[in-house]
């Protein structure tokens, strides 16, 4: 009897799905929560899948969590506007005042997430529906999460309530592109990707019986290993011996290797694949740098890979360095754990993660508006399938009542 379950349209099989379905048959009622993972525009994914669940009419989660991108994924699915979240991710995050590479390179503007946040907050252009959401919101729980800067732990928000702005911008605030302070109860805080990439621990704590997790990334079984760690580890070490012992940077990697695939979630956030315009920037051409240039894709660089993190080090200023280099420590050994958590839930829990089904066109930031749209549909595909094989059966089993 298996407690988990990877659903996408690389992992579709049906007997395994047909069988995980008897298994969530039972005369007990589940509470069963939704953990949706972050990405940047990567959650494009996601909003495909929300679509199709809206479409459907598919809502019997009784839990809601999400961090960064997915909770403003999740904030739209509960307010019940379909392709909201595409609009944001294709409309907002692609224009050059939320981010422009130049600018950013040049230390004279870093991501600006206020702008965006503001036009989907009550008095915005495209305004998220606060009084729908908060009718869903009175039989269900729903959850942001965010990591507070002085100790890394992942903290559990809201969502909905007064504060609810200032709660979604604590969620977003990817460390260094966003440098704006975010304080929240006289404490400071960071995106929550650095704590709980994927925030599925926090919904077993809360009584969840059942985990659908949708995920920006293609769900890495232990037979799928691979030795690109190993280059890392030793690229890492070379550049970063200084820091070494303060990370305690062998047992963290060593974790990190176990995870058999690419570094995800926050790291992807951060490590911005951009496109090979290192000329164009050295030159000091001022112009946006929108990464649309189908003939150099394959030609993009990751700015914390271990080529380049030095580079990006250098942009945090020296007095952050250390401060960032704990983050993505933290980011390593809590997204491991979560790993290994959902490829093997403990008795009396039972985990499927919607993923997509290799890695995803689209970038952290910068990605193509045909990018985004491909791995939009992808998303909308796999969310119809889950709603096809799952829907009644959720319907039935779940706490909440179907309406």
């Amino acid at each position: 009897m298996t407690n988990h379950l990877p659903f996408s349209l690389k992992a579709f099989d049906l007997p395994l799905i047909n069988n995980f379905s008897r298994q969530l048959l039972s005369a007990k009622k589940k509470k069963i929560a939704l953990v949706v993972q972050g990405g940047g525009q990567r959650g494009i994914f996601t909003a495909g899948v929300f679509d199709a669940f809206l479409e459907s009419g598919f809502d019997p989660f009784e839990l809601y969590i999400g961090t960064s991108a997915g909770a403003l994924n999740l904030s739209s699915f509960i307010s019940r506007q379909p392709r909201f979240g595409y609009n944001f991710i294709v409309n907002y995050t692609t224009d050059n005042e939320f981010f422009n590479l130049y600018k950013y390179l040049s230390q004279q503007k870093s991501m600006n997430l206020d702008w965006a946040l503001e036009e989907v907050c009550p008095r915005g252009s495209t305004p998220l529906d606060i009084v729908t959401a908060r009718e869903v919101l009175r039989r269900r729980t729903a959850l942001a999460c965010a990591t507070r800067k002085d100790t890394l732990q992942d903290i559990y928000m809201p969502m909905y309530e007064e504060n609810w702005c200032e709660v979604l911008r604590a969620s977003c605030a990817i460390p260094v592109i966003y440098n704006q302070p975010v304080n929240i109860n006289d404490l400071e805080w960071v995106d929550g990707g650095v704590s709980a990439a994927v925030p599925v621990r926090q919904a077993q704590l809360r009584g969840a019986d059942l985990v659908i997790v949708v995920r920006t990334e293609p769900v890495v079984l232990p037979q799928d290993g691979t030795s690109r760690f190993d280059d890392w580890r030793g690229k890492v070490e070379t550049a970063l011996p200084e820091y070494i012992e303060r990370l305690s940077l062998n047992q963290s990697l060593d974790r990190v290797k176990a995870l058999h695939g690419e570094l995800t979630t926050k790291l992807e956030s951060w490590k911005l694949n951009w496109r090979d315009k290192e000329e164009t920037l050295n030159s000091g051409e001022g112009e946006a740098i929108s990464g649309t240039d189908s003939s150099t894709k394959s030609k993009g660089w990751s700015l914390l890979s271990a080529d380049n993190i030095e580079r990006f080090l250098s942009l945090t200023g020296s007095n952050k360095r250390l401060e960032v280099i704990d983050m993505l420590n933290r980011y390593y050994t809590t997204y491991q754990d979560a790993h290994e958590f959902m490829l093997s839930p403990p008795e009396g829990l039972k985990i499927i993660q919607i993923a997509p089904e290799k890695s995803l066109r689209s970038r952290a930031l910068l990605s193509s508006k045909d990018d985004l749209e491909i791995d939009y549909r992808e998303g909308k595909l796999i969310g119809r399938e889950f709603v096809s094989h799952f829907a009644e059966i959720l319907n039935e089993t779940s706490t909440v009542k179907h309406r």
